[in-house]
């Protein structure tokens, strides 16, 4: 018996197919419990289905057996011991007629033992062993049975297992897939025909194919986001992921562990071991927008990253490579934040080794009309639209507007003019300047430039400061000292709003 577990143990993890393991499996079972027929069943959506046979028909294969149906399979499955059946057994057993040797299906099993294949509380299937010869199995002990079934749990348990996985691996790729045909199809937005962007657009071919730090420096809303995307989709590294990290949302709390990850026990609430962005892009691109608001404590700890390549989990000894390529982005003047102290001057250095300026949309009024078409077509095909146009008299109002907040403004403006549009007009739309909702905006602008601060004898900076502080305390008052509809008019996100507010000692 010994040296038919260790062939069977041999067989079911040497280097064959599932198929050929499980026929040699019922081979050696058959030879140990002399049974002239054997199946190995998978427990499956509620059927038994049958993985391997031994002196059964082949057509046994392409069966599935329901175990209502099939009485004694049901007493199998509800049973942790091998179940023996009378030769007297009332039951027909399932395999009658169906032995490989009976050529007219008139033969009659006359001994049968089945045995559940459990592990813990999960059924992962049966193994039956059937014989001619009524008692063929008196003589051999339950034992014998229990050890064959606990092998053949083992292995289905494992089959089942890398069945998952590779399910889970091709899912994943899939999934890869899609981001990287996302990600080329929303790097082929259009940058606009100025010669500013045709300028940054030449700089980006320069820079695109070569592994060097870019810095994306430009105001809000002007689309380094986009510029991102296209520089690592002109990249060799374009089929390997772009991960994206918003540096002004990460909780100070948790900036390391994002950003490099941890291990299980590093800290209270890490319950297992995690990786952080910069393992997740590795082989591809890290993009850190609005770089500027890191916290100086992790400042530190990303030039090491930026610098040498290494990371190390917190909670961990082990340092590790990380294939990145960098591209941060920032609204800040960076250079007046190191001089200021909020930014450390060897980090900038490092970010900054191919900075590129994105120019704000009020300088470049030419890209005005090419933008909003292109958010046009967008809209018009999320929507379902069959046409959507812009009168001449709406290209004028939205060449004449100050856009404040940029391309990303522009992009809402015309999604919610369509949007207002179509249901008014049905499928078919012509833009007019009564559909743009830039009147309020264009009050926005005036309180802008009304709160513009004195700048006589500040540094850049401070001017800057100061000019957001006076346009938050205003805006705040005016919305009834609510945040959230402040955010929304100053069209920026909540939380970088409050985070803001806090560090420009509003609140």
């Amino acid at each position: 018996m010994d040296n038919a577990i260790r062939e069977v143990v041999l067989t079911l993890t040497a280097n064959l197919s599932m198929n050929e393991r499980y026929t040699e499996f019922l081979n050696v079972f058959a030879r140990i419990t002399g049974n002239h027929a054997c199946a190995l069943l998978r427990y499956q959506d509620g059927l038994l289905i049958p993985v391997a046979t031994r002196g059964l028909v082949p057509k046994v294969l392409d069966m599935q057996f329901q175990p209502e149906l099939h009485p004694r399979l049901s007493v199998i499955m509800q049973s942790r011991a091998p179940v023996r059946f009378p030769v007297n057994d009332p039951r027909p057993d399932p395999y009658d007629g169906l032995l490989s040797n009976d050529a007219n299906g008139t033969i009659g099993v006359h001994a049968c033992v089945g045995c559940a294949l459990y592990n813990e509380n999960t059924l992962f299937g049966v193994l039956s062993a059937d014989s001619l010869e009524a008692g063929a199995f008196d003589h051999i002990e339950d034992s014998v049975f229990r050890i064959f079934a606990a092998l053949a749990t083992v292995s289905l348990r494992y089959e089942s297992y890398i069945n998952r996985l590779e399910q889970l691996a091709k899912h994943r790729e899939l999934v890869a897939s899609e981001l990287v045909n996302e990600n080329l199809q929303r790097s082929n937005q259009t940058l606009g025909e100025s010669p500013a962007m045709r300028k940054l657009s030449g700089e980006i071919d320069i820079v695109a194919g070569s592994d060097l730090t870019v810095l994306l420096l430009g105001e809000t809303g002007v689309g380094k986001e986009v510029i991102a995307r296209i520089i690592h989709a002109r990249s060799p590294r374009a089929e390997q992921p772009l991960v994206y990290v918003n540096c002004a949302a990460l909780p100070e709390a948790l900036a390391e562990s994002e950003l490099f990850g941890h291990v299980k026990g590093a800290f209270t609430g890490a319950n297992n071991d995690r990786a952080g962005k910069f393992e997740l892009a590795n082989g591809g691109t890290l993009f850190l927008d609005e770089v500027g608001e890191l916290p100086l404590t992790i400042q530190a700890k990303l030039l090491r990253a930026v610098q040498f390549g290494e990371i190390q989990r917190i909670g961990s000894d082990k340092s590790h490579r990380s294939d990145v390529r960098i591209i941060a982005a920032t609204n800040r003047m960076l250079a007046e934040e190191v001089k200021a102290g909020r930014f450390r001057a060897d980090l900038y250095h490092r970010l900054s080794v191919y900075p590129l300026h994105v120019a704000p949309l009020r300088e470049r009024i030419v890209d005005i009309a090419v933008l909003a078409r292109y958010f046009l077509n967008q809209a018009r095909v999320r929507l379902g639209l069959v046409h959507a146009g812009l009168a001449a008299e709406t290209v004028e109002v939205l060449q004449g507007y100050r856009w404040p907040g940029n391309v990303r403004e522009l992009e809402h403006v015309i999604l919610r003019a369509v949007l207002r549009a179509s249901s008014i007009r049905g499928r078919s739309v012509i833009l007019e300047p009564g559909d743009l909702d830039l009147a309020e905006k264009h009050e926005t602008v005036k309180q802008v430039e009304s709160v513009m601060p004195d700048v006589k004898d500040v540094s850049l900076s401070q001017a800057v400061d100061e000019f957001q502080r006076q346009l938050i305390r205003t805006a705040y008052l005016e919305e009834g000292s609510n945040w959230a509809k402040t955010a929304r008019r100053l069209g920026v996100d909540r939380g970088n709003l409050h985070r803001l507010a806090k560090r420009l000692a509003i609140k």
